[in-house]
């Protein structure tokens, strides 16, 4: 028969249990502190780029995308509808100016000069034989007007005559009457005279301004397709290289079409895009910096294109040093547009654990371990970037990407 296990019994064993579990407990504990002791991150310096907080200036700047391009570029435009006949140059030689880039058809235009200057003459020849037609015919009134006024004076001077010999008698009253009328007829006679001139003149005036108007047109016609034949011999406005022609021989050219291009290489400039966000911050002037693999070049804004297309905004730059030995046609550049500069910061060189303005998370390093603080960065230039809260100055960071420890505090460094 069983017997109840006494109470004392009881306690020691259930005491006995706890004592157990808890030395097992305290057991993986400690082999859990253990194990994180030995398995706690760690990174080789090696494997790290650092650098130290410095004090002094930092200009701010927006990241933009260029391309060089000759600052100076003939663009030669077909005048008219011709073919492509021959090349005189091909791309990548040296031209002078003067000098012939492409032979194109030049016959339908001489064609038409030639059909202008024959149409000229014949104008001009009948402009003066109109001059001559117009002396001529005035010269003949004018005579006739002459003789109109000098009858008007004789009977004016018979008409006071018989007016002096009616009073003493001499004549009958029908006789001066008659004197009188024929006075009266002679002046009618010249004033519609001095009127048929005046008509005459102005008809003739009309036709000769009429014929000088048709001169003048095919003068400047004929000037026009001069300047288009010239303009077809396709020459060099500056010394240069060419950089594009046209080479399709026989084909047709249409009026306006660019055929050749023509570059002065020794001096150059950048175009550049710009996210249209930062379009109302861009001003002509601008100070800007270049940057073509290790070498920096100084620039400013010449122009700011006034429309935005895409979402992306245009500029043109001038360089300080625009002859520069490594600049090249259509190389693509990285610019930077200075937008302001702020005196006796604390800076750092710039690198991948930066992720815009604003608080960031950064490692700094000290002794033997790398802490995460939270830091304000502020203004952005090309290669620095500015600490306007968080460190001190000569502190070390860790400037390559950490995001993979970015839910660490800290991190060991051996």
């Amino acid at each position: 028969m069983d017997r109840p296990i006494d109470t004392h019994v009881l306690q020691r064993m259930r005491r006995h249990k706890l004592l157990q579990v808890s030395l097992l407990l305290g057991g993986i504990l400690a082999l859990f502190f253990l194990l994180s002791a030995w398995i706690r991150p760690s990174i080789d310096r090696k494997d790290i780029q650092t650098a130290l907080v410095q004090r002094g200036a930092i200009e701010g700047t927006i990241s933009a995308s260029g391309s060089v391009v000759p600052k100076f570029e003939q663009a030669i435009s077909s005048p008219g509808e011709t073919r492509l006949l021959a090349m005189r140059k091909k791309p990548g030689e040296y031209v002078k100016k003067g000098d012939p880039l492409l032979d194109l058809d030049r016959s339908e235009f001489t064609l038409a000069l030639e059909r202008t200057e024959r149409e000229l003459s014949l104008k001009a020849n009948r402009q003066i034989q109109l001059k001559l037609d117009i002396n001529r015919t005035l010269n003949d009134l004018r005579g006739q007007l002459d003789i109109k006024d000098l009858r008007l004076q004789y009977l004016h001077s018979k008409s006071e005559q018989g007016d002096k010999m009616f009073t003493l008698g001499a004549i009958a009253k029908d006789q001066l009457e008659q004197t009188k009328l024929e006075e009266r007829i002679a002046s009618i006679e010249k004033k519609e005279l001095e009127q048929s001139i005046q008509t005459t003149k102005q008809s003739l005036g009309n036709q000769l301004e009429g014929i000088t108007t048709e001169v003048r047109t095919l003068l400047q016609e004929k000037d026009d397709f001069r300047r288009q034949l010239d303009l077809l011999s396709c020459k060099a406005e500056q010394n240069g290289v060419v950089t594009w022609v046209k080479d399709q021989i026989g084909a047709s050219i249409h009026r306006g079409e660019i055929i050749a291009r023509v570059a002065d290489l020794s001096s150059y400039r950048v175009e550049a895009t710009v996210s249209d966000i930062h379009a109302s911050r861009l001003s002509i002037g601008m100070s800007a910096k270049i940057r073509l693999n290790d070498l920096t070049i100084s620039g400013k804004i010449e122009t700011v294109y006034p429309t935005i297309e895409n979402g992306i905004a245009k500029v043109a730059l001038v360089l300080d040093d625009a002859s520069n030995k490594f600049l090249r046609p259509s190389l693509r550049v990285d610019v930077f547009l200075i937008t302001n500069r702020h005196e006796n910061t604390l800076k750092v060189k710039k690198g991948q654990f930066v992720n815009g303005e604003g608080q960031q998370e950064v490692f700094v390093i000290r002794g033997n371990t790398a802490q995460q603080v939270t830091v304000k960065v502020g203004v952005m230039s090309f290669d620095e970037i500015e600490i306007a809260e968080g460190l001190s100055e000569g502190e070390e960071i860790i400037i390559s990407n950490m995001n993979e420890y970015k839910h660490l505090s800290q991190i060991k460094i051996h």
